[in-house]
């Protein structure tokens, strides 16, 4: 896993999610593996009061060989919330 935060709300999320996908990428090919995200999350706006922007992913390294390679296992986080009333 690899998360970063900024130190205040500007000037927003900008180039972090890319930076922390070519870090994951850059220490699995070290390794003579592929990258595979398993799960990302990035923080939402309003960016004020400690809310500031953050970037998340959930990598594995996996061989080259891998016959699982092709077949990305990524899974949406929710984003709302369902309520049923009576």
């Amino acid at each position: 896993m690899i998360a970063k935060q900024q130190a205040t709300g500007f000037p927003g999320p900008g180039n972090m999610k890319g930076e922390i996908i070519a870090e994951g990428s850059a220490h699995c090919s070290s390794q003579g593996k592929s990258f595979r995200i398993l799960n990302m999350q990035e923080s939402q706006p309003p960016y004020i009061l400690g809310n500031y922007p953050r970037s998340e992913i959930q990598f594995m390294c996996i061989p080259k060989d891998d016959p699982d390679h092709q077949r990305p296992k990524l899974v949406q986080s929710p984003n709302g919330i369902i309520e049923q009333k009576k």
